[in-house]
């Protein structure tokens, strides 16, 4: 379908209500334009667009019209500058909103289908009916399909009352020895604010009915700036390298690429997915280990609303110290998600975890998670929560007499205010609290954070 037959009735009602042509014009150019458009002759329109421009230069009515016939005549990119060059000049916000439109679709017809999601985007920014903000996401669905390459990005400003995940008491007892040992103070619960980002990208270099392969890459990073009180509780320790400790020394930073495929054909209860992906990691700015994951997954759909997941992963760790030890961790999880009557997600999951890291670093480890997302928003806001429940027991610790057993929890609620939008994100707030009640107590701690972040809505 030519881009013409989309555009042609908008194009009508829009130029209908911008400012009359220049009176060195003859009065009937733009007329004859769009009869031109509306009559399949494309190049008539781009050549009478073009005088209407010889005359007045940031003309929006010629600039439009000229992208259109450019459009129809199979030029997309000449399409897209010109129309990009319409949304400058553009003085409505329905102008722009339908230039916009133009530039991705125009993009879209050339393939460049990231510029295209990137235009949609600034679309949503002067949607004025909630029609057109549905008809932009839709855009941008079949962008995302159609697009080899995928790309997410994410950030967040969280404030914290324990940084570091330290101990609550400060303390360390020897079990079954009187003797007690106040921790050194950078293993203390520090409080202050956590900067984090990540990406991950996507590229599909094989897709058809049978299987699908990507590569992959993501890159994730989180620093911390200590509060006062964390700073005179680190300068109140004797020793100097405790009172040198800063937040950075804190900072972590994962990076990794791999590739993923589904085969769509070798089970009959539906995917399978597996991956491989080779990464690293660093801790205080220093690199401490590589990794190898690997993992298959079975996916089960149950009717139209439900999804049953069954993975197996492993991870095989290198150490790049003398001071860590090679682990190798092996994870099988299953989750369970459901489409409500009332279109609310539920999700629930299961993981069963085994550590083989060494005498004191080796456990077993078990955990349930709930998560709940309301599909209809409340006062303009899209909530989301979680919860999940471990249990995770050591068979050797250092200050026990036989092992260490670690219960832990964590919840957090989710708030997207969806009245607030910028290039199809709106502003999210999450409060997440978690802990960890050991019998090993130097290990105990809790921590609550306020997480600020964005969201996409598309």
């Amino acid at each position: 379908m030519q881009l013409k037959a989309i555009w042609t009735l908008w194009t009508l009602a829009l130029l209908a209500g911008q400012p009359a042509f220049s009176q060195t014009t003859p009065s009937n150019l733009q007329q004859r334009a769009e009869d031109a458009l509306v009559s399949d002759q494309p190049a008539e329109t781009v050549r009478l667009a073009t005088q209407m421009l010889e005359a007045q230069p940031d003309s929006f009515a010629a600039l439009y019209l000229l992208a259109l016939g450019q459009a129809d005549l199979g030029a997309q990119k000449a399409a897209a500058v010109t129309s990009a060059k319409a949304y400058d000049v553009a003085t409505t916000e329905e102008a722009r909103f339908q230039a916009a439109r133009l530039v991705a679709g125009t993009r879209f017809q050339a393939r460049q289908y990231t510029r295209a999601e990137i235009w949609l985007r600034r679309a949503a920014n002067h949607a004025q009916t909630e029609e057109e903000f549905r008809n932009v996401a839709s855009a941008y669905r079949a962008s995302i399909d159609a697009n080899p390459l995928s790309l997410q990005f994410s950030a967040y400003v969280a404030p914290s009352d324990n940084v570091n995940n330290g101990s609550e008491e400060g303390v360390l007892r020897l079990e079954g020895i009187d003797l007690t040992f106040i921790l050194p103070e950078d293993r203390r619960s520090l409080s202050g604010v956590a900067f984090s980002a990540s990406s991950e990208a996507r590229y599909r270099i094989l897709e058809g009915l049978k299987s699908a392969t990507y590569l992959t890459g993501s890159l994730a990073g989180e620093t911390y700036v200590l509060s006062s009180e964390a700073k005179d509780l680190l300068a109140s320790s004797p020793n100097p390298v405790v009172r040198a400790v800063e937040g950075s020394d804190f900072e972590t930073v994962t990076a990794a690429l791999g590739f993923n495929h589904q085969q769509n054909n070798i089970s009959t209860f539906g995917p399978v997915r597996f991956g491989m992906n080779f990464g690293t990691y660093w801790e205080g700015g220093e690199r401490l280990v590589d990794f190898r994951d690997l993992s298959i997954e079975q996916i089960i759909p149950i009717g139209q609303n439900s999804v049953v997941s069954l993975r197996a992963a492993q991870r095989d760790q290198t150490a790049l110290l003398p001071s860590i030890l090679d682990s190798k961790t092996n994870d099988l999880s299953a989750s369970y998600t459901r489409i409500l009557t009332n279109n609310d997600q539920l999700q629930l999951s299961i993981l069963a975890r085994d550590k083989n890291a060494g005498a004191e670093s080796s456990f077993e480890e078990y955990q349930l998670g709930v998560g709940y997302a309301l599909a209809e928003p409340i006062w303009g806001v899209q909530l989301s929560s979680s919860l999940q429940l471990g249990y995770r027991t050591f068979e050797g610790f250092t200050t026990t007499l036989d092992g260490r057993d670690d219960r832990f929890a964590s919840a957090d609620v989710t708030a997207t205010f969806q009245d607030i939008s910028y290039f199809g994100f709106s502003p999210s707030l999450s409060i997440f609290v978690s802990g960890t009640d050991s019998t090993a107590e130097e290990i105990s701690f809790s921590s609550v954070r306020v997480l600020f972040g964005i969201e996409s809505n598309f």
